[in-house]
């Protein structure tokens, strides 16, 4: 359960939530999303209460990425993908569909069924749906949000990296991203923004990343420490060790 949970996000930045198995993580996503009602308290986009939030206005702001995508239909993957634009009208549709294929590698396999594709292509297609979702204009005031849970966990490294980058262009388009990780290195190298969760839900600190993913305060939130690797002052990986 979530306790005491706040903090501000704008357009154009990066946000990474990192904490323990089961801290909420998943469940901010979903609560920024306007999914899920919290007990108390209010999350609002452009003002806007996210529970409040019409399925139209939904659409126009907020693209989700879930940890595991499922589909229950055997939808072509162009039919999937084509799924995010129907909320916003069809107008440009296909080109959209065809541009977030392209862009994630995922063009060959356009007239595949989606239950056949392998783990890592489904993630793969799960952002490409929100990328479509996210393209073409809007009205002055509307801010766009990707909600990524754990978006890289199934794939090599050659896609996790494609990923890595998009998220980098869309945060320089303007859309806000904030994205589940477990890669705390990765979290330092492409993040404005770090929230770090306790394991009992509660915020443990927020921040900048090299105000929150020091030695202490990692200790504090995973209960093991890291060992750094870092060239020319880079960090390149944290591994967890167990102190003696």
């Amino acid at each position: 359960m979530l306790r005491d949970i706040g903090f501000e996000a704008d357009a154009g930045q990066v946000v990474s939530l990192l904490g323990p198995n089961g801290s909420g993580k998943s469940t901010i996503l979903r609560l920024i999303g306007g999914f899920v009602a919290p007990d108390s308290g209010s999350l609002t986009i452009d003002g806007l209460e996210t529970r409040s939030l019409t399925p139209s206005q939904r659409a126009m702001r907020v693209a989700f990425v879930p940890q595991q995508p499922a589909v229950a239909f055997e939808y072509m993957l162009a039919d999937y993908v084509a799924l995010s634009r129907h909320a916003l009208g069809r107008r440009g549709a296909s080109a959209f569909v065809n541009q977030a294929l392209d862009r994630l590698d995922l063009s060959h396999l356009a007239d595949r069924p989606v239950g056949q594709l392998s783990a890592g292509q489904r993630q793969r297609a799960a952002f490409a749906r929100a990328y479509c979702q996210l393209m073409g204009e809007r009205p002055a005031g509307c801010t766009r949000v990707l909600l990524a849970d754990e978006p890289m966990s199934a794939l090599d490294p050659k896609h996790a990296l494609l990923v890595t980058e998009i998220i980098g262009e869309l945060a320089n388009q303007g859309v806000l991203v904030i994205v589940v990780l477990h890669e705390l290195a990765l979290s330092a190298r492409i993040s404005d923004k770090v929230v770090l969760l306790a394991d009992d839900g509660s915020l443990l600190s927020q921040g900048l990343p090299g105000e929150v993913l020091t030695d202490e305060t990692l200790e504090a939130g995973f209960g093991v420490g890291f060992q750094r690797i870092e060239q020319e002052g880079q960090l390149l990986a944290l591994l967890p060790e167990h102190r003696r």
